[in-house]
């Protein structure tokens, strides 16, 4: 839906302007004095909330200086900004007219201050106008000093030139359209065929756009308008303002993350596909493995359809009422002798028994914010487990082994040592070292102190106190009972954090809040939840500490943008043929939401390439008349 401005008389909406529009602050004192600026007598009894939510004033109510691009991408308000620029009398002229902005009726006194004004502010614009009347060096001067000078007329030829190229290769990389058209083995020869770029040129030529039609109109048929290096050039600098737009945004979340995907082949090359997920209400986790949420019962399973699957294999190589082609056959049974091998068996086997251990906290960890929380505090008891089948390992690895002899005698696999440590005792006469104890020294033993090791690497101290960080979480804290202390785990922070020293009591506020919460409201139930809700700005710690919580990585993924650029990724891929996929044009397709200026991209441009654009040349690099 679009914006309307708030402001009296004034009719502007976001679907007719390239303006900004800035919502009400949620600020009680300075939302009142944007009420009060505007005199919208139907907008003072509204709440600095319901202000925010539903009313916008576009930017021609601000002085410039109220302001700021933090990007060419964004426009911003200063902290402090105030509108002040507003048309309270136009209406007067038409007294009879209905007004859906109801202003407040102005005094005498009011209406004779701002006819003054107007006065003063068109006698200044007209003394500025004589003295650059009277002394135009001085005009010269201060372009020079500051470093504008007038565009020439072929200069901004140029620049209207190189924005609708670089309009052109937009909205090819948008709709996903390759720069290539026809192979040249499909043109017949001594034809013309100029690529989708080219085609895309001349039809805007042809629909009447004046600024390529004066450029071209004398150039031979058979003319490239822009080369595949100056395509490429101009795709590079599509490419950067992206990343710096994403940058940008890195920069003002002071709190981000990174997720990949798997490689994929973009014209020959292999690209890894980051995706970089805001920080204000998404949770995350790292993904460092295809399909690593998979793969709790990986182990479990494998040992249950094992059977299932040698037979499988089997059959591929000994049913002659289906005939295989040699390369499937083959490959079943190299795959049939490696899951048929005794060493491979007892692996698995020990592999599904050891990490039973860690199944259910695994699976936790990937769940919702009370099943990490929970998670974390089960820990000491994993490494409990753990530890003691440790201690324990004759016992708990005679049961392994016999599991595997068993599954190996089902599969008709014969027990032996590996032949390299066979011949090693075949000298030592003395030698009692069984296939049992060989397996607990070199498998069982190992296995279960890398687990061990692994899990307080990556829970450290530290990391677990992040963790149950997660009381914050409304839903968390209920089925606490709201008995939380979450400021003894949160010093490690404390440098992240906007007003320390009032983190006791802005936490004991948040605690009430929701124990006091009327019965119609639930609780929020993830951090994404809680970093959206009206009034997170009032507890600033508590924002503070859910930013840090949600790109710890072992959160699970609910960040929308994140779905939709991995949903856009996939979609480019399987649209688009291996060899006419483009990185640069990838990215524009990807991120086809963010908003493009073409005036620094031309700029950028001028500035790094050329102070004019390049000559059409066609399909030789020569021009050749007509």
């Amino acid at each position: 839906m679009p914006n309307f401005c708030a402001a009296p008389n004034c009719t502007r909406k976001s679907t007719q302007s390239d303006l900004a529009f800035f919502r009400f602050p949620r600020d009680p004192a300075r939302c009142q004095k944007w009420v009060e600026n505007c005199r919208r007598a139907d907008l003072e009894d509204k709440t600095p909330d319901q202000l925010n939510k539903h009313y916008r004033l576009c930017a021609k109510h601000f002085e410039t200086s109220m302001i700021c691009r933090t990007s060419p991408y964004r426009t911003v308000l200063r902290d402090n900004a105030i509108p002040t620029i507003f048309d309270l009398t136009s209406h007067l002229n038409n007294p009879h007219s209905r007004h859906r902005k109801r202003i407040k009726e102005l005094s005498e006194d009011e209406i004779r201050t701002l006819k003054q004004k107007k006065i003063e502010e068109a006698c200044e614009q007209e003394q500025e106008t004589n003295n650059t009347a009277q002394n135009p060096s001085a005009e010269t001067e201060n372009q020079q000093d500051g470093n504008v000078l007038p565009l020439t007329l072929e200069e901004k030829e140029n620049k209207e030139y190189l924005k609708s190229l670089f309009e052109i290769l937009i909205l090819m990389g948008k709709q996903n359209i390759p720069l290539d058209g026809h192979e040249a083995d499909e043109v017949p020869e001594g034809l013309f065929a100029p690529d989708n770029f080219q085609a895309l040129l001349e039809c805007r030529i042809n629909s009447g756009e004046e600024v390529l039609r004066k450029r071209f109109e004398t150039t031979a048929v058979n003319t490239l308008f822009c080369s595949k290096a100056q395509q490429r050039q101009m795709l590079e600098i599509c490419e950067s303002c992206i990343r710096e737009e994403t940058l940008r945004e890195v920069r003002d979340s002071h709190f981000f993350s990174i997720i990949t995907d798997d490689v994929v082949d973009i014209a020959g090359e292999e690209q890894l596909p980051v995706l970089n997920s805001e920080e204000r209400g998404k949770e995350l986790k790292e993904i460092c493995h295809s399909q690593w949420t998979g793969r709790h019962d990986a182990f479990e399973v494998l040992v249950d359809l094992l059977q299932a699957l040698v037979l499988c294999l089997d059959g591929i190589n000994s049913d002659t009422s289906i005939r295989w082609n040699n390369c499937i056959a083959g490959r079943a049974f190299v795959l049939c002798s490696a899951v048929t091998d005794f060493d491979f068996i007892v692996t698995i086997v020990v592999l599904k028994n050891v990490l039973s251990f860690t199944r259910a906290f695994g699976k936790n960890l990937q769940g919702q914010t009370s099943d990490v929380f929970f998670a974390a505090s089960s820990l000491t008891a994993v490494l409990h487990s753990l530890n003691e089948v440790m201690e324990n390992i004759e016992v708990y690895h005679e049961f392994w082994f016999e599991e595997a002899t068993n599954l190996a005698t089902k599969l008709d696999v014969q027990m032996k040592l590996p032949g390299k440590f066979r011949r090693a005792q075949q000298g030592n006469v003395e030698s009692q070292l069984t296939s049992e104890s060989y397996y607990k020294d070199t498998l069982s033993v190992p296995t279960v102190e890398h687990i061990i090791q692994e899990l307080k690497d990556i829970f450290s101290e530290q990391h677990l106190k992040a963790l149950k960080c997660l009381s914050l979480v409304p839903s968390v804290m209920g089925q606490l009972k709201f008995n939380t202390s979450e400021e003894h785990h949160a010093d490690m922070y404390r440098s992240d954090l906007p007003n320390p020293d009032t983190l006791s009591a802005e936490l004991h506020c948040w605690r009430i809040k929701w124990k006091h919460r009327g019965k119609d409201i639930e609780l929020p139930s993830t951090i994404y939840e809680a970093l959206h809700l009206p009034d997170i700005k009032f507890f600033p710690n508590v924002y503070a500490l859910l930013k840090v919580l949600c790109i710890l990585p072992v959160m699970k993924v609910e960040n929308e943008r994140y779905e939709n650029g991995r949903k856009r990724l996939k979609a480019y891929l399987r649209n688009t043929l291996t060899d006419q996929r483009s990185s640069n044009l990838a990215l524009l397709n990807i991120n086809f939401d963010i908003k493009h200026d073409l005036d620094l991209m031309v700029d950028t441009y001028i500035k790094l390439y050329t102070n004019k654009p390049e000559l059409p040349t066609n399909n030789s690099e020569t021009i050749e008349n007509a």
